[in-house]
């Protein structure tokens, strides 16, 4: 008895007990696909009253759409749909419980920097979420259209709305831990409010688990005992902390395992001279590798940074607070500078007598190369140069075999980097990748994103299965 049959478009050989072609996602009994995550079409209604206008983005897990709702007079939502593409059955399981999580926290939270979620529904054997609506640019897009370091009092003012959040979120039962804090996480809105976005791998915490269901955060941004999958609210403390790092630096702190093998972390003040000490000794106290000493909680880190506004209330404690909070006593010391929020001759000095180290720029901080199609090659720039003293030398990286970059190897003279992007042997669907610069005036990720086209002719963008 012959086990496998002929898909009728695609003609690759397939299970005869598969439904769909897991080649190209053909419905082998009924003889119609689904659509791509991504590709659902204009005007299309779903569930019998929201009707798609345009997609807004796209992602490896999930797309999201502006859609009407027409049972609230025309109101218009954001909805996400859920990605199964090249998903086995346990990973497909999983990915649904995730998604249903995601829908169920949002919906247990009522605070103004979260997003609400006003509906769940499966359509097509698809997954959605339907979701407040949030206009503006996340805060990685605000810096990338400034095209430098944004102005600090900007970036401690939004650090203490975040905080905010993150006391809220601490302070459920049982606490939540975001997990993916950073700047392309937060939304900006036109009035100038921020609103935390995509709780994709949020979890609940508690207390009798040991560890995390997985490893998961974002390279510069998670902390180190993220890495072995032991995620806590300090943990979030460090991923606000990076984030600030980066927008006050235009860069991504070197990374937590970086950091733990050597590699130091570059002082806010040598990228960007302009943010004054005691937002650079707050910030880091925030980035400290050990858990215990990093802000015990997100409220003493709001004080820290409302102090770093009205410095005239008092001197700042080595513990990061204010000197006489009825913290800062029993709060342990990790070597701050003693010359911390003062100015003067200690401040002079370090200036005149230690050599100016190199510190790298790049630009751009993100490579978007569009819609390609298969077995298409593209190349990409980046700029480098060195904004410090001294002489830079580095090399590069990239996480997958699509990307290539010369030179890798980084000289003194290196101002230009090449990036091949190659699509051969890529599946269709949305990627995002990253170019590693490390050099010894410091690290840069460079996430390089790109949605591979499905081949013409093929009856459309379908799902695989």
């Amino acid at each position: 008895m012959n086990s496998s049959v002929l898909c009728a478009r695609c003609r690759q050989e397939v299970p005869a007990a598969s439904t769909f072609c897991p080649a190209c996602g053909f419905d082998l009994h009924g003889g119609a696909g689904r659509y791509a995550t991504g590709f659902l079409p204009i005007s299309q209604p779903l569930h019998g009253r929201y009707v798609i206008e345009r997609r807004l983005a796209q992602g490896g897990q999930s797309a999201l759409y502006i859609v009407r709702d027409m049972l609230e007079g025309g109101t218009q939502r954001a909805l996400k749909e859920m990605s199964e593409s090249n998903l086995g059955p346990n990973e497909r399981e999983k990915a649904i419980n995730d998604f249903i999580r995601e829908a169920e926290m949002l919906r247990s939270l009522d605070h103004p920097a979260l997003t609400k979620v006003y509906d769940r529904f499966v359509e097509g054997q698809k997954h959605f979420l339907v979701m407040e609506y949030i206009r503006g640019r996340n805060l990685e897009d605000e810096l990338i259209a400034t095209g430098q370091p944004l102005e600090w009092r900007r970036v401690v003012q939004w650090g203490i709305q975040l905080c905010d959040v993150l006391w809220y979120l601490h302070n459920q039962n049982p606490p939540i831990i975001y997990r993916d804090l950073k700047p392309a996480n937060v939304m900006l809105t036109p009035e100038g409010r921020l609103k935390l976005v995509d709780f994709g791998i949020a979890r609940w915490l508690y207390p009798a688990r040991a560890r995390d269901t997985s490893q998961l955060g974002t390279d510069g941004y998670a902390p180190l005992e993220q890495y072995t999958a032991r995620s806590e609210p300090r943990s979030d403390i460090y991923a606000l902390g990076a984030s600030l790092y980066h927008l006050l630096t235009g860069r991504v702190p070197e990374g937590a395992p970086t950091r733990m093998a050597g590699q130091p972390l570059t002082p806010i003040r040598e990228v960007n001279p302009a943010v004054p000490e005691a937002v650079e000794h707050v910030v880091l106290k925030a980035l400290a590798l050990q858990a215990r000493e990093r802000f015990a909680h997100a409220t003493q880190f709001s004080e820290a940074l409302e102090w770093t506004l009205h410095p005239q209330s008092g001197p700042l404690h080595e513990s990061g607070l204010p000197a006489g909070h009825p913290l800062s006593a029993s709060t342990p010391s990790f070597g701050v500078p003693r010359h911390i929020g003062t100015s003067g001759p200690a401040v002079a000095r370090r200036h005149t007598t230690q050599p100016i180290p190199p510190r790298l720029q790049v630009r751009p901080l993100r490579l978007d190369a569009g819609f390609l199609e298969m077995d298409e090659l593209v190349a990409l720039t980046v700029e480098i140069a060195n904004s410090g003293g001294g002489e830079m030398s580095g090399h590069t990286e990239t996480n997958h075999q699509c990307l290539r970059v010369e030179p890798r190897s980084i000289t003194p003279e290196t101002n230009v980097l090449r990036v091949a992007l190659d699509t051969t042997g890529l599946r269709d669907g949305p990627y995002t990748c990253h170019v590693a610069v490390r050099t010894t005036g410091g690290d840069q990720i460079i996430p390089v994103r790109f949605i591979v086209r499905p081949p013409r002719g093929v009856g459309g963008a379908l799902d695989s299965y």
